[in-house]
């Protein structure tokens, strides 16, 4: 599953935007839409609603469960087994417009100060491993049907860092990936730790009301 390097990911995008059926899409036919361009780029997508106030109610699983086939793929080298229920999932054009249209306006403000930079951790074969494993394991946080405030916000952006930061070969952006799936981690446990009202008293202690 490779990258082409022939447009930049906000570009991608926003083509893939204009492509979308009035009748909504499904995973199936949105991979399909992606095509070559390759398992990261359709991850920078599915967390995207994680990013943004869009409501997609029970989105989580499916979402989460797709990115993670994704990277198991891409670490498996092979096309990623989506089950059919996941492939037949629906979004309605309104909702995937305002996905594609707010990762795209991400992506650009990224892309100007993105550049490939320590690319160790971005351009050998066993480091995409290391970062997509990294992917799953964020994933499989994101799946957690946990009534906590952040339990989505926090994977969801260490993918994002790590996904854009391997396509764009940005070494600088795959360490703030690494760090946040660090916080995220530390913060899940406190949450199995404190329980929820303890999470609540410490997130209003520090001025984050929920």
């Amino acid at each position: 599953m490779s990258y082409s390097t022939r447009e930049r990911a906000s570009e991608s995008v926003s083509r893939i935007s204009k492509e979308i059926p009035e009748d909504g899409i499904n995973f199936k036919d949105f991979l399909e839409l992606i095509g070559e361009q390759g398992g990261l780029l359709s991850c920078l997508v599915l967390v995207a609603p994680f990013l943004f106030p869009v409501s997609i109610p029970g989105s989580s699983l499916p979402f989460g469960l797709a990115i993670l086939l994704i990277n198991v793929g891409i670490i498996l080298n092979r096309h990623p087994f989506i089950p059919r229920p996941i492939m037949e999932y629906m979004i309605s054009q309104n909702n995937m417009l305002k996905i594609l249209n707010g990762m795209s306006t991400v992506l650009k403000k990224f892309e100007r100060v993105t550049k490939p930079r320590l690319t160790v951790l971005a351009g050998k074969e066993n480091m995409l491993y290391v970062n997509s494993s990294i992917m799953i394991f964020c994933s499989f946080l994101l799946m957690l049907p946990l009534p906590v405030p952040l339990t989505d916000f926090l994977p969801a952006y260490s993918m994002l860092f790590l996904a854009l930061g391997t396509i764009e070969r940005d070494g600088y952006l795959i360490v703030a990936g690494y760090s946040l799936a660090i916080v995220t981690t530390v913060y899940f446990l406190l949450i199995a730790i404190l329980g929820l009202a303890g999470i609540k008293l410490v997130l209003s202690f520090l001025g984050i009301n929920f």
